[in-house]
């Protein structure tokens, strides 16, 4: 059993560090997987730490910190993405004791120490004062001579600014609610800037759909199990439908799938077939063709938006879902 506990503790200290598994600059990185590995990678490993305890071995000072490591990004992350955040219900964990490994994180390292206080009390800022920000780093997917810069300011916004060279940077007056938009404002301006491209009108289709998903990024905690998944899942499909950007549809698919999976989630837990639960849903008949697309989004999701570790078990449960239709391609 320790020699079992030894190797996986040296698999996670390999494959299960936080900048192996979050993105924070790129919005092109599906928000539910990042958020899923880091949930799931915290209780991992401090799955892990807890047996070393219970066993009274001496506790592996390494994987403690990864542990602790594990549980700043995640609170990170859902301040980033404005994602509703509850550790005992994500975690097990009360919120004192979750925060407890955030902070021996951060009385470790004095830049996410720093993070955390602009996130959160702002004792370093001068809180309310949106003249005062603090940079959180650049765009890394930038091209052109001027660089786009990110930060955060004293009402907590999310920021950018222009610099160019030889030239100071140059904050833009707009707070933002979560990062992802505050990026595309960027690139919108970025692009009018070095560019003076046509494109603009997707940037400004991008935004509004953004505004939209960030209401799903919100709840992603909590969309499987919700009431009524049928219902929501039919809203979702229908405002993807709706999108006009590629970045609307990039993200707009990616909460489809979930939600997809979230139906078929209540459907395991209810004992019925998909169909069923479709039609208890709305009422309306239910043909092959839409139970076999929300189960394929279900496989999806499982695929693009969950820890690796965690699939085999999705995908049996996915599997254990009939249909409701002997003919179908799914059972």
């Amino acid at each position: 059993m320790r020699e079992t506990r030894t190797a996986l503790a040296a698999w996670h200290l390999q494959h299960s560090r936080p900048e192996c598994l979050v993105s924070y600059f790129d919005p092109w990185q599906p928000v539910a997987r990042q958020l899923d590995l880091l949930a799931s990678r915290f209780g991992a490993v401090k799955a892990l730490c807890d047996a070393e305890r219970d066993s009274l071995a001496t506790e592996d000072d390494a994987l403690a910190q990864l542990r602790d490591s594990l549980a700043f990004h995640l609170l990170r992350a859902c301040v980033w993405w404005q994602v509703d955040f509850s550790p005992r219900a994500v975690t097990g964990l009360s919120a004192p004791k979750f925060m407890e490994h955030a902070h021996r994180h951060t009385a470790r390292h004095v830049d996410d120490e720093t993070m955390l206080d602009v996130m959160t009390w702002q004792h370093y800022m001068h809180r309310a004062d949106s003249g005062h920000i603090m940079v959180t780093g650049t765009d890394p997917l930038y091209r052109g001579n001027t660089t786009i810069v990110y930060g955060i300011d004293g009402h907590r916004g999310f920021r950018f600014g222009m610099q160019r060279p030889g030239q100071p940077l140059a904050w833009n007056d707009i707070t933002h609610p979560d990062f992802i938009a505050a990026s595309l404002n960027a690139r919108a301006l970025h692009c009018l800037i070095e560019t003076e491209c046509a494109a603009i009108g997707e940037w400004d289709q991008a935004r509004e759909e953004h505004i939209q998903a960030a209401r799903h990024h919100a709840r992603h905690f909590h969309i499987v199990g919700q009431a009524d998944p049928v219902a929501r899942y039919a809203r979702a499909l229908e405002q993807f439908s709706r999108c006009q950007s590629r970045f609307g549809r990039f993200a707009f698919e990616n909460i489809v799938n979930h939600m997809a999976f979230a139906v078929a989630h209540a459907a395991h837990e209810q004992g019925l077939s998909l169909a069923e639960l479709l039609h208890q849903g709305d009422g309306h008949p239910v043909s092959p063709n839409m139970v076999d697309s929300l189960k394929r989004r279900a496989h999806a999701h499982v695929t693009t938006g969950t820890d690796p570790l965690r699939q085999a078990q999705y995908v049996a449960m996915l599997n254990r879902v009939e249909t409701g239709f002997a003919l179908s391609g799914g059972q």
